[in-house]
């Protein structure tokens, strides 16, 4: 029940809207009852609705990550952000297509990262504590 003072014609009053229809409200001005015809429909405004489209998945052109995107011929990339916490390999050591070379924590898991083809490490860009984007250049390889 919503309650309002108001004014007509220098005469003060009490009113008590106690509800409201679609054209009809039942009031009670100064302790007596009246009912309310209103000339246009009375609409309450009601809290607004967000309206968001439906996520639809993009099939085609979503982006699915495999160890093929960030295993080139001559590089290792970092497959996903994350914070090295072990480099195992050296410039000069020579590894083998699957070793693992460096270890990284992403997500609240230690990943390994692994060398993406036989040869000798190049160059080491990484030292443990490094944050590292995805298809960041972690080491190059050259060939044995």
């Amino acid at each position: 029940m919503k309650s309002y003072k108001i004014k007509v014609n220098n005469k003060d009053y009490k009113v008590d809207i106690e509800s409201i229809t679609d054209n009809k409200a039942d009031v009670l001005c100064n302790e007596k009852r009246y009912e309310v015809i209103f000339e246009e429909s009375f609409v309450p405004t009601k809290t607004p609705v967000l309206a968001r489209k439906a996520a639809v998945p993009m099939a085609d052109t979503a982006k699915t990550h495999s160890r093929a995107d960030h295993a080139e011929a001559n590089v290792i990339k970092a497959p996903i952000p994350g914070l090295i916490t072990e480099v195992l390999v050296n410039e000069g050591d020579k590894v083998m297509s699957g070793d693992i070379v460096a270890k990284m924590e992403a997500m609240k898991m230690e990943n390994n990262i692994l060398a993406s083809s036989d040869g000798k490490i190049k160059l080491v860009a990484i030292k443990v504590g490094d944050s590292v984007l995805e298809g960041d250049v972690l080491m190059a390889l050259e060939d044995a």
